[in-house]
């Protein structure tokens, strides 16, 4: 081959290259597309008023005080375009205490700002990253199994419906999968090929994970398994300095580089971390009213003197790291890991707990993970099987080994952070489990090793039918992709008897809601409506007029039920977060009873009487009205998330005053 040919073939490698390349820019590119005019159509998400409003004071006031149990690159990146629309934001007594809730609230409905807008601008910045993680899902199994296989695992996370339910909110969890495997996958790249420009990506990598979740040290475990795989094996690592190249072999040679690299970006991750606070220890001047709401809230959070307790109390007391950082890695981890925690309730399968479940994580992701994104994972894993036991035939064992040092980026982070999710208490979300889905995207890229083989024919087909079915199914549930149950769960519709919270019910329905009552609610007949909506927006933004229940602050007297529509959200039903969570019972059925006669005998309820005053017999109504409906079917479900019912007189007197149904014997 002369120099003409070699010439024309890399011409076409590179037009090849390019071309691909472009797909997936456009294919990121939709997947942004997809989530953001998806999310138009929903009301803020639980958390997401709380993320911007910090961000946003973040740089406005160069104040953290609000909201630090999230890092803060998340809420500043969300906040950019804040800076240019310039919103309003007014101190209040709500900001002197730090209460973030509060504070969101009046910031984007109170204070003259439009919140729709304000809640789309933080939102398009978030499908930025979103698609730049469809991105690099790409780039890493371009890299492992070619560009058939990196378009395969970047079209499934195009379409996830996971993934586009999360993309597009102004939460940290989609960034924090980006971050995890930026960071895994570029320190895999540095330990065998160090320069500049792999460092500074790694990094910026890791720097951006610190400051984005407090679960960041699983990437120390990673990093740990990473580094053992390169320097025992065979494969020497490589430095370039400007023009010098030079080899680096040997186990101690290459664990003192692998040493003094990871320490230079600890150090990195350090400077970053005081830098994104302004170099300032105290999240605010120390004359601040709010000093003493803080005091209080580290007295609450070192309280059982843990482990982690008293590393992150050293730490404060010499000022190492941020208070603010310190405040809300604590937090964040007492809440995962600490069993002493006297309430984190969860709610799987139809039962109720108080201290989380073991199983908790393997059944959401079994539920919530697309059916054809297991199939093409257990093809990928076949391919790997089939693939090693014709090396190991061939004796060319050490390909295994070699296989599985380039593979080891996505199973060490799908193992450590697996391991993480199995032992933590906080069970509130499938979303806590994004960050290994990229990798899991990834490895289905393996499935290009059977178009290499004589069955790839058939294998195409049901490679590509398995893609068509995500596409169809993603398609037909936009824009409710958060409400996402696969088959297993028997799908959208059932997913409330399954999981709720963040998993299917964010709050994030209100216009769907909105729309049903224009159509289907007759305010002008005797046709009472009531809410009881699991969310931090407000109703009444979206023209519904409705009754608050479990209770209604704004009387004091026992107001009665009457028959008419109860729109209920899946959370509430579940009474996860209740004063009285769970199935009713024995002792909910007494005070019920005991505080119904009092009531109905006229007796005065004293205020300070945490089971006989008003409120609390309300919500005692309210969790015996929600285990009457837990047994029947509604009338609609509005986006999967707001169950729509129906009372006549006759149903809810059966509700409060016959006998209860879920204290029935069962047969």
């Amino acid at each position: 081959m002369n120099r003409q040919d070699i010439s024309r073939v890399a011409d076409k490698i590179v037009a090849k290259r390019a071309f691909v390349t472009f797909i997936a820019i456009l294919l990121a590119a939709l997947h942004a597309a997809l989530a953001i005019t998806a999310a138009i159509e929903k009301s803020p998400t639980f958390d997401e008023p709380t993320h911007l409003t910090a961000g946003y004071s973040y740089w406005l006031k160069n104040d953290y005080r609000l909201d630090p149990e999230n890092g803060n690159w998340l809420a500043r990146w969300a906040a950019l375009p804040l800076l240019w629309s310039r919103p309003a934001f007014a101190g209040n007594l709500a900001w002197n205490q730090g209460d973030v809730g509060r504070v969101s609230e009046r910031f984007l409905y109170h204070s003259g700002n439009d919140p729709d807008r304000v809640i789309l601008q933080g939102r398009s910045m978030t499908a930025v990253v979103g698609g730049a993680l469809c991105l690099l899902i790409f780039i890493c199994s371009n890299r492992l199994f070619g560009p058939i296989g990196g378009l395969i695992s970047e079209l499934l996370a195009v379409f996830d419906p996971n993934l586009l339910g999360h993309s597009a909110l102004v939460t940290a969890d989609v960034t924090a999968a980006f971050f995890f495997t930026a960071a895994a996958w570029s320190y895999f790249r540095l330990l065998r090929f160090v320069n500049t420009r792999s460092f500074v990506i790694t990094a910026l990598s890791w720097s951006g994970l610190f400051l984005t979740k407090m679960s960041a040290p699983a990437i120390l475990l990673v990093a740990v398994i990473l580094a053992t795989v390169q320097t025992l094996s065979s494969d020497p690592m490589t430095i370039r300095v400007a023009r010098v190249e030079q080899q680096i072999a040997g186990f101690w040679r290459k664990l003192i580089l692998v040493s003094g690299l990871t320490t230079a970006l600890l150090a990195v991750v350090l400077l970053t971390i005081w830098a994104s606070f302004a170099f300032r220890f105290s999240p605010f001047s120390q004359d601040a009213p709010v000093r003493e709401v803080w005091d209080e809230r580290w007295q609450d959070c070192l309280s059982d003197h843990t482990t982690i307790e008293n590393m992150v109390a050293f730490t404060r007391d010499h000022k190492l790291l941020p208070e603010a950082y310190l405040y809300g890695f604590v937090f964040t981890s007492e809440r995962a890991v600490n069993k002493n925690m006297p309430f984190r309730p969860a709610f799987l399968d139809g039962e109720w707990s108080n201290t989380g479940f073991n199983s908790f994580f393997p059944r959401a992701f079994l539920y919530k993970t697309p059916i054809p994104l297991l199939f093409l994972l257990i093809m990928a894993g076949i391919a790997g099987f089939l693939r090693w036991r014709k090396v190991w035939r061939n004796g060319s064992r050490t390909a295994i080994g070699r296989d599985l040092r380039r593979l080891s980026p996505i199973w060490a982070l799908v193992l450590v952070y697996g391991a993480f999710s199995l032992t933590s208490h906080l069970n509130i979300g499938h979303r806590h489990l994004l960050p290994i889905y990229p990798a899991i995207f990834i490895a289905c890229g393996a499935c290009t090793y059977f178009l290499r083989v004589q069955s790839r024919k058939a294998v195409a087909i049901f490679a590509g039918a398995m893609m068509c079915w995500q596409i169809i199914e993603s398609s037909l549930l936009r824009p409710d992709y958060l409400s996402y149950f696969n088959q297993v769960a028997d799908g959208p519709k059932n997913g409330y008897k399954h999981l709720v919270d963040s998993s299917l019910d964010w709050g994030q329905d209100l216009p769907v809601l909105k729309s049903w009552l224009d159509y289907h609610f007759d305010a002008s007949a005797s046709n009472r409506l009531y809410l009881a909506y699991f969310g931090t927006a407000l109703p009444r933004w979206y023209g519904i007029q409705a009754t608050p229940l479990p209770f209604d602050s704004s009387t004091q007297k026992l107001s009665l039920l009457e028959p008419g529509t109860y729109c209920i959200s899946a959370t509430t039903l579940q009474q996860v977060y209740s004063f009285y969570p769970g199935k009713w019972t024995d002792q909910y059925e007494s005070a019920y009873r005991l505080a119904l006669a009092r009531a109905n005998h006229s007796f005065d309820l004293p205020a300070n009487d945490s089971v006989f005053n008003s409120e609390s017999l309300q919500c005692l109504r309210f969790a015996r009205l929600c285990a009457y409906l837990r047994k029947r079917q509604p009338i609609t479900i509005l986006g999967n998330s707001i169950l729509v019912f129906q009372l006549n007189q006759r149903e809810l007197d059966q509700a409060l005053y016959g006998p209860p149904a879920e204290l029935a014997p069962s047969f």
